[in-house]
This record gives structure tokens, C-alpha cells and sequence, in this order.
């Protein structure tokens, strides 16, 4: 079946009729630093943690074009909407997957292994089967990836965002050895509302009693939580290190995006 680059080239159009899910933004620059920066967490821990678990929350696509020139052609916003079957969802993630696996020869290991909780669709109506499953079997010495379509909150939260009542349950049962990793979306030049890294790290901290850390650019964060002191120092060490080779790999500043870290 035709497949797809995983972070350079766009879906290609699948026509089967299928279930719609968001998979608007699938290799794009954000996801490319999302995925860059766990293979360098999972390299530089060197096989201390070799288990992977995504949770990609993925939402229902409804395209709305109101008032959008072009907004009465339905035949070609169908076509629009054929780029989200859960056939290019699924083929995305079986790339991503075999991606990680095959790192286990430089990370030093005889396997990696991954686990993509992407078989059902995340809306406000699911949300609780949703997460109940991933509770019930809840994996353990992993990095454990959330993966909001915007991040976490505490009140007023869609199906957009991780609840700072989920955040709660996802911490009480992490294991020692593992490490949680959360996306969220991040506007540096936004004047109201907390979603700079130290305002995040202020309510990760009031909410279950441990600073997180949080590296940063200027329109992601991605949020670590580790009950595990000396798995935090590592971290700390990987995520300056990753800081320190993304300016040094840029050396036009006009085009270099500087990175942050809280915590």
C-alpha cells in the first residue's frame, strides 16, 4: 500500500472511506521536534529506558471553512477530509513505530519497544473509557508520551486538552522508572493566560508537590515528570545537552529558534 515520509512529505489521498481523525498536523515542524527530542532522550539514557508508549489523544476531523473562499465545494473538502482516514493514521504510526525500533543498535540494545494507543477516536464523551483502558493495563518503565491536540489544563478543558484531574491519576501510578512526557502548545508572545514554562511549571508543581522540567521553543513545551531523583538528573543533563547541539546545528541566527529550559 502507497506509504508516506514520516515528517517531510504530505499524506498522500486514501481512497477508502474510513473514520475521520485529526491528523491535520502529522509531520510538521512540531511533530519533528517532538519525535527528534524523545529519540535523543531515548539514546542518551542508553537503553536504561527502552520502552516507548504514546498516547496521541487523537481527535474527530471537522473541517469548517466558513466564510473561506472555496467553502461551498464539497467535493474538494471531501478530499480535504480523505487525508484523515484512520488508514493514513494508521500508516503514520506504523512508520513512527518501526522508526523507534530501529534505533535499538544506537541506543545499544537488543530492542526498543512501542506501544501507540491509537485505536480509538478522543472526544469529551470518550474521555473517560479512554483513559480508563490505558489505567487499567498502565505501563511501566517507559518514557510515556501525552500527546494533547493543546495541553494540559486545569478548567473549562475540550477534548484539546489533559486534565489536570487526569495529569493527577497518569502521576499516582507512575512507576519509579519511568518518565512522563507531555506535550503543550505554547505561544511566547501571548500576554494573557498561564502557558509560559515557569506559569506551567508553578501549576505542575502546586498540583502534585514535584517540579517538572520543561524545555522549551517559542511555540511548543514539552512538560517531564519523574518520581525517580536520579532519572531527573540524567534528564536534566540530555535535555542541555539537546539544547546545546539544536544551537550549535543552527548557525544562522536569524533562523534559529532558542531553546529553554524550566526546572
Amino acid at each position: 500500500s502507497p506509504t508516506h515520509n514520516l515528517f517531510l512529505s504530505t499524506m498522500y489521498i486514501s481512497p477508502y472511506e474510513g473514520v475521520q481523525m485529526n491528523a491535520k498536523f502529522f509531520g510538521d515542524p512540531k511533530d519533528l521536534f517532538k519525535y527528534d527530542l524523545i529519540t535523543d532522550i531515548l539514546k542518551n539514557f542508553h537503553g536504561k529506558i527502552d520502552r516507548l508508549v504514546i498516547v496521541p489523544m487523537l481527535t474527530a476531523y471537522y473541517p469548517r471553512f466558513r466564510g473561506n473562499p472555496g467553502c461551498r465545494n464539497k467535493n474538494l473538502i471531501e478530499c480535504f477530509r480523505r487525508f484523515r482516514t484512520k488508514e493514513d493514521v494508521d500508516n503514520y504510526y506504523a512508520t513512527l513505530k518501526e522508526y523507534f525500533k530501529e534505533l535499538k543498535e544506537s541506543i545499544g540494545t537488543k530492542k526498543v519497544r512501542v506501544r501507540i494507543e491509537k485505536d480509538a477516536t478522543f472526544s469529551q464523551a470518550t474521555r473517560s473509557e479512554y483513559f480508563s483502558g490505558i489505567l487499567e493495563h498502565f505501563p511501566q518503565a517507559c518514557l510515556l508520551f501525552i500527546d494533547p491536540d493543546i495541553g494540559i489544563k486545569e478548567n473549562n478543558y475540550t477534548a484539546k486538552h489533559f486534565s489536570f484531574a487526569e495529569l493527577q491519576g497518569f502521576w499516582d501510578r507512575l512507576d519509579n522508572e519511568s518518565i512522563l512526557m507531555i506535550y503543550q502548545h505554547f505561544q511566547r508572545n501571548r500576554v494573557l493566560g498561564r502557558t509560559d514554562p515557569n506559569s506551567k511549571a508553578a501549576d505542575v508543581t502546586r498540583l502534585i508537590g514535584t517540579s517538572p522540567l520543561i524545555i522549551a521553543d517559542t511555540t511548543v513545551m514539552f512538560i517531564f515528570l519523574t518520581k525517580n531523583p536520579e532519572l531527573r538528573s540524567e534528564l536534566k543533563e540530555i535535555l542541555k545537552n539537546y539544547q546545546k547541539r539544536i544551537h550549535n546545528s543552527i548557525k544562522d541566527p536569524k533562523k534559529r529558534r532558542a531553546l529553554t529550559i524550566t526546572g
